[in-house]
């Protein structure tokens, strides 16, 4: 059994890159899977755009599961080492959105003003009839 834990900071290597993401050999023996959507906080199109087979990274543990399958992220370590403002979201002003919170909070200011301009819609075909 893996002497690794949930939430341990590992190091390894790349030694395959498939299109749901990469296997890394860790520095225990063992082989860990960082998901395509583990890679990094921006959108990964292709894997080798990110990470290449013999390169060495550093990941966090997220889960083992009961066959021992070890599931890695780069992605966490990344937002964990970002400003805590940033990890909200960061500028409300426009900027690009960050995370769940942010997509949650956009379908419903998305859904507000869609309810919105229907009512108004309707309200003036009512008056036009």
């Amino acid at each position: 059994m893996s002497e690794l834990k949930e939430g341990a900071v590992v190091q390894g290597e790349v030694i395959s890159t498939k299109p749901f993401g990469a296997f890394v050999k860790l520095e225990s023996g063992e082989t860990g899977l960082v998901h395509i959507s583990q890679i990094s906080t921006k959108y990964v199109e292709k894997v080798e755009d990110e990470l290449q087979v013999g390169s060495n990274v550093k990941a966090k543990v997220l889960s083992i599961d009961p066959s021992g399958k070890i599931s890695l992220s780069i992605k966490a370590l990344s937002e964990e080492s970002r400003p805590p403002r940033e990890r909200r979201g960061g500028d409300r002003r426009g900027g690009r959105n960050k995370g769940p919170g942010d997509f949650e909070d956009m379908m419903k200011k998305f859904m507000k003003s869609s309810e919105e301009r229907l009512s108004a819609l309707a309200a003036k075909q009512k008056k036009n009839r």
